[in-house]
């Protein structure tokens, strides 16, 4: 009898401690779940170096690190710009959290190519005239200077658009709006003698384009750097009031 019941104590004591080994792993895994990843601390030191080239590869090898998990590296990004103490390292920490947080989302709005045009004309393999838009001026830094768009360019298409003899600057105008920031298109180029296909992928459209001021001249455009920390800081705000509303620790 008094066997029998060591051996059924026994029993409920591995049970007990089966149980607790089980809940214990699952913290484990759900812990486990929940890091995010280590920002490399030799990248870290490496931001704050003397040398600027040393500084320089070390945030474009931070940004590389970053594009294999953006939600991850941006929540730790985050909290090292905001907790490190070292000026460079804030500085450029914070330059590679702008470009993943745009990289992730791109800009909302209108889709923006970032060309000047006119109406034009060009004669294809068989003679046959056509209509054209020619790019009279690209803006540095815009989608149209990254696809290596050249003013004295003859966009012939885009896409599965072909361009009609009414308004070909036009019907270019308006489906380059009808897309979305971060939208990839392909512009049929004629340059000199060559035909090109060259992939764009669209920016976000400054307000200021539908704008005319006092004088009824074009405005001042903003530049992409400038959207993109406009852009940046709006996030940043959002992402402050989300910390204010969380309970602090007591």
């Amino acid at each position: 009898m008094w066997n029998g019941l060591i051996a059924l104590f026994l029993f409920a004591l591995l049970l007990c401690q089966f149980g607790v080994a089980q809940e214990q792993g699952g913290e484990d895994l759900l812990s486990g779940s929940e890091k995010l990843p280590e920002v490399p601390a030799a990248l870290v030191g490496a931001l704050g170096h003397e040398e600027f080239r040393e500084r320089h590869a070390a945030q474009k090898s931070l940004l590389a690190w970053g594009k294999k998990d953006l939600e991850g590296s941006i929540e730790s990004l985050y909290r090292l710009y905001g907790t490190t103490e070292n000026p460079e390292v804030r500085l450029r920490s914070r330059e590679v959290l702008k470009a993943l947080v745009i990289l992730r989302q791109p800009l909302p709005g209108q889709g923006y190519l970032g060309i000047q045009m006119d109406t034009a004309r060009w004669k294809d393999d068989r003679g046959v005239m056509r209509p054209a838009v020619l790019i009279t001026d690209v803006r540095k830094g815009t989608a149209a200077d990254l696809a290596t768009l050249k003013a004295d360019d003859l966009i012939t298409g885009i896409d599965q658009v072909i361009f009609d003899d009414l308004a070909p600057t036009r019907m270019l105008a308006d489906y380059i709006k009808s897309k979305k920031p971060g939208d990839e298109i392909t512009i049929k180029i004629r340059r000199g003698k060559e035909h090109l296909e060259l992939t764009a992928s669209l920016r976000r459209r400054p307000t200021a384009l539908d704008e005319i001021n006092q004088w009824g001249g074009l405005p001042v455009l903003p530049r992409e750097t400038e959207m993109d920390e406009d852009y940046f800081q709006e996030w940043l705000q959002k992402r402050r009031a989300e910390e204010a509303k969380k309970p602090k620790d007591r």
